[in-house]
């Protein structure tokens, strides 16, 4: 659920903040960890940034389904690749994939779990809660007061 990837994401942002030095002004480090937590539901057209990209969301939806090939590793594996041509990005796109990987350790450890290894139809993940659930936001508060904490 979008306000529990939310958390989650802030946890992670807090983390980075505090333990990690970019060379990016905090604005930009924070709006591309948050851009990049956003990311993996762009296959959903009714997730927050399916709505709004409509012309990608639904033909990616349509071929793909949900939770498949943006839940997978590929779009690390395409991103670095994208990376290594232009090393002036590198530090927001390693931000946008520290959301991007929040996104997904969300998921791992719900339900649903993730096909990291697509095409393979088979899930990883840690059933720690179900999605929608009560234990979800649990889990969710949890780990951002845990990261202002630490």
């Amino acid at each position: 659920m979008f306000r529990n990837h939310l958390l989650v994401t802030t946890a992670v942002a807090i983390c980075v903040v505090k333990h990690m030095d970019f060379a990016l002004p905090l604005w930009v480090l924070v709006t591309s960890i948050y851009f990049g937590s956003i990311l993996p539901d762009l296959d959903h057209p009714g997730s927050t940034i399916g709505k709004r990209l409509l012309f990608i969301s639904i033909p990616l939806g349509g071929l793909f389904g949900h939770r498949q090939i943006t839940h997978s590793i590929w779009p690390f594996v395409i991103t670095l690749w994208i990376m290594s041509g232009d090393m002036g990005s590198i530090p927001v796109m390693f931000a946008c994939m520290i959301g991007y990987a929040s996104h997904l350790i969300a998921d791992f450890v719900s339900d649903g779990g993730v096909p990291l290894f697509w095409p393979s139809q088979k899930r990883v993940g840690i059933k720690l809660c179900s999605s929608g659930g009560v234990v979800e936001p649990l889990i969710a508060i949890s780990m951002l007061v845990l990261a202002i904490i630490f």
